[in-house]
């Protein structure tokens, strides 16, 4: 579980558009329409604007300058909501179910425990499967005075990831990603820039551009040349048509 949290956390086929999607070059940013969209607040912290439902996401992604070295991954739903606007599956694969008053009733097994604070927003998840907690993990989240996701911390038996985001004035979505896994004495130290191409009529992003630069040391010594990437990410958009 841990190796497949790493790959969300330090990375992240119709010809008819789902509902509520217009995906358009130049558009404005969320920055430029957030006050004018109404948000529910999980939807908000996981970066988007609007009466969110899902949000699909496709990769290809590149080693070094290659056209012709790529990984793909298509349409796979990345984010979901229920009608009230609750997360129920987030970008780590956790998924989450309320029962009709609206509390997390159950994870991704009967032991998992989800938190929130007292503005409402998630800020733990856990997922531990045994009594003496060495299988699992745990998900912490810190907020920023707008509401955005600022440090993610996951935190298994003897592996840890730390994710630190930066934004631009308003924008939900960040520019610049930090990302420290540590796992056994491995140890990987990833820089993640992120150049936004096109946005939907309510401000979200619908394909951007991730530039990664990865160094790896087992026990703070150098292994191997640094790993570039580029990848080029796509997302499909649904809506609740109230």
């Amino acid at each position: 579980m841990m190796a497949l949290l790493a790959i969300f956390a330090c990375s992240a086929n119709s010809s008819q558009k789902p509902t509520g999607e217009t995906t358009t070059e130049g558009t404005a940013s969320s920055a430029e329409v957030a006050d004018h969209v109404n948000t529910p607040t999980d939807v908000r912290c996981f970066g988007l604007l609007g009466d969110v439902k899902e949000v699909r996401l496709s990769i290809r992604e590149y080693t070094g300058d290659s056209e012709d070295d790529f990984w793909e991954s298509k349409d796979s739903l990345q984010l979901a909501f229920d009608e009230s606007g609750r997360i129920v599956r987030d970008n780590y694969e956790n998924i989450y179910q309320y029962d009709d008053k609206g509390n997390f009733v159950k994870g991704l097994t009967e032991k998992s425990k989800m938190k929130r604070d007292e503005k409402g927003r998630v800020v733990e998840y856990m997922n531990w499967m045994d009594e003496e907690d060495d299988q699992g993990f745990t998900i912490t989240i810190e907020y920023d005075a707008q509401n955005r996701f600022s440090k993610v911390n996951i935190g298994g038996w003897e592996s840890t990831i730390d994710q630190i985001f930066t934004y631009t004035d308003d924008h939900v979505y960040p520019d610049r990603e930090n990302c420290e896994s540590e796992d056994e004495g491995d140890h990987y130290s990833t820089v993640i820039t992120y150049t936004y191409k096109k946005f939907d009529d309510k401000g979200n992003w619908t394909e951007r551009e991730a530039h990664s630069v990865a160094k790896h040391t087992i026990d703070d010594e150098p292994e191997g040349e640094p790993t570039v990437l580029r990848r080029i990410e796509q997302r499909k958009i649904v809506y609740y048509q109230r």
